[in-house]
């Protein structure tokens, strides 16, 4: 992924001269964390909810949110 350039879909590290040194570090970590909170817990939907009764449905705007958020318990190994 890169965000720098001229193509503006990604700016959460602002561009140009005033650029986040951080960035590279930040790309690469955010998989591990994720990846380790994934697989550190075990996860059910809330309510005991089936996955294939989930309602995926989105709200209009800007960016493309779910009209109902997901809810997930973790619950340790």
């Amino acid at each position: 992924m890169d965000v720098r350039g001229q193509n503006f879909d990604l700016i959460l590290f602002s561009v140009g001269r005033r650029i986040c040194p951080d960035y590279p570090l930040v790309l690469r970590m955010i998989p591990v964390i994720l990846g380790s909170l994934l697989n550190s817990f075990n996860w059910k939907l809330e309510a005991d909810i089936e996955p294939k009764d989930l309602d995926m449905e989105e709200k209009f705007g800007l960016t493309l949110a779910k009209a109902h958020p997901l809810r997930a318990i973790p619950s340790p190994l």
